[in-house]
């Protein structure tokens, strides 16, 4: 058997990989742009959705937005605007009529195991929402263009895109009953606010926008239990998100009231707001204080949650003869060079992630090697007994094969939007001595970036704050052919 918990960068062919040596595949996808929708739906058995139906629309929009500013700024015309809004849209439409059906036939399921889940209490009625969307379909497909410039332009700021947008029409698709609830809840918070700031905010957001750890522990558990009673074995992902901003701790609708412990047996004050993250970036030392603080209360609650999975292992029976893997996606930044959260930054405090294999008869030990993601799926694959696909790039770190990486290469394009051809890459190397990130040119979104290069003396120098480059560095033959080996 095999249990992969963790980073869905590695996933996708993990999938087929395993599929076609005759396990039983299982996703619980928590995370929107991992399932079906986006390619990872080959090899893959049976698919749980764990996210509401507004991330649908959510996502199309994010894939969108820099296109729309592109066009906004005369980048690109109208024609290729649609060229690239296009595929966007019609594949949303095709997914929110899958999404709805799939919802519908696992709800049982679904209200078991994530009952205080947004998911589970946003109140659509499903029926009308494939209705609007049939609506707005059409209207697209009438005139592509006037149809963005209706809804899309100018480009929605922050969560605008709602308020303009399919949302909006979805906002009254909500079951009466929900919407006298809510309003009911809102009236109540905010009389409550007036006394309690604090606890109001954290009850305000009782719902957490994704399944808590405790859900998504619960429901890999029961699905252990359902693949171990088939004959195949099983390869088991799913994905926890609770130590992603806002920082949310704790378990269910009142998960607020967890946080205080949890804070405190991290040594932290009890009395630190609960949802004390939710207000975007810090603006002063206190409040930044709070944001590393909640990061932690949620790390230790997901911590405690993966702990409920190798426990339930070994109840079963099962724990002398499954691997399980937990590994980071990203990083974070928790105020380093001034940011929080994670974005399209290539310093090691976004890009260095955990990764903790446990399998039968694999020594504790530790990879001195340099390795990415890409290598947990080959690792994974070889402690199976099964042979990887030969144009995997990822290699097998438990293989007497292996050759020790002095460096590891990270590339990738800046935020901003999907107009490739219009946008420069972004490459990093790292060895144990330097640091080193060059850039084709700087994107026109990325507007904290000040040097195109970067150098970075790691035996001096290891939070990567002192940029030593100047093109007659000697290190940087060795660091620069790493980057044109890649690009050729």
């Amino acid at each position: 058997s095999a249990c992969l918990v963790g980073s869905e960068m590695c996933i996708r062919d993990s999938f087929k990989a395993f599929q076609d040596a005759g396990y039983n595949t299982v996703s619980l996808s928590t995370l929107h742009w991992v399932n079906q929708f986006f390619g990872y739906g080959a090899g893959v058995d049976k698919e749980y959705q764990l996210f509401g139906i507004i991330t649908l629309p959510g996502v199309a929009f994010a894939m969108m937005r820099g296109t729309l500013h592109a066009y906004e700024t005369d980048q690109i015309d109208n024609a290729e605007l649609v060229r690239h809004i296009k595929p966007v849209l019609q594949r949303l439409f095709t997914n929110l009529a899958i999404y709805c059906e799939k919802y519908e036939s696992q709800i049982g399921e679904l209200k078991h195991f994530f009952s205080d889940s947004a998911m589970m209490n946003s109140g659509y009625d499903h029926s009308q929402v494939l209705e609007i969307t049939k609506r707005h379909e059409a209207e697209f497909n009438a005139d592509h263009f006037r149809y963005i410039e209706r809804y899309l332009l100018p480009t929605p700021e922050g969560s605008e895109w709602m308020q303009r947008w399919i949302p909006l029409d979805w906002y009254y698709a909500r079951k009466k009953s929900k919407l006298v609830t809510e309003m009911a809840f809102w009236v109540g918070n905010k009389i409550l606010a007036l006394f309690d700031p604090d606890f109001a905010a954290a009850r305000k957001n009782r719902f957490k926008i994704y399944p808590d750890a405790s859900s998504v522990a619960n429901k890999t558990i029961d699905a252990i239990k359902t693949a171990a009673n088939d004959e195949r074995p099983f390869f088991i992902w799913t994905h926890f998100l609770d130590t992603h901003l806002p920082y949310v701790s704790g378990k269910g609708r009142t998960w607020y009231k967890e946080t205080p412990q949890l804070l405190g047996n991290l040594g932290y004050d009890k009395k630190i707001p609960a949802a004390g993250a939710f207000g975007g970036e810090p603006s002063n030392a206190t409040e930044r204080k709070t944001f590393s603080a909640l990061y932690d209360a949620a790390l230790l609650s997901t911590d405690q949650q993966i702990g409920h999975i190798l426990d339930a292992l070994s109840d079963l029976g099962l724990e002398d003869n499954t691997i399980v893997a937990v590994a980071g996606d990203h990083g974070e930044e928790l105020g380093e060079f001034g940011h929080f959260g994670h974005f399209f930054r290539l310093h090691r405090y976004a890009t260095q992630v955990p990764c903790v294999i446990r399998a039968p008869g694999l020594p504790q030990g530790e990879c001195k090697s340099f390795s990415t993601i890409m290598d947990i799926a080959p690792t994974l694959l070889e402690l199976a007994n099964i042979q990887p696909p030969s144009d995997w790039e990822g290699v097998s770190l438990v293989s007497e094969k292996m050759t020790p990486q002095a460096s590891v290469l990270i590339e990738t394009f800046y935020s901003g939007n999907c107009l490739f051809e219009h946008r420069p890459l972004y490459f990093a190397v790292r060895n144990n001595d330097y640091f080193f990130i060059w850039r084709e040119a700087i994107d026109p979104s990325d507007t904290e970036t000040s040097s195109r290069c970067e150098l970075y003396d790691l035996k001096v120098d290891p939070d990567e704050v002192n940029n030593i480059y100047n093109e007659d560095h000697p290190s940087l033959l060795a660091l620069e052919t790493i980057i044109a080996y890649r690009m050729r």
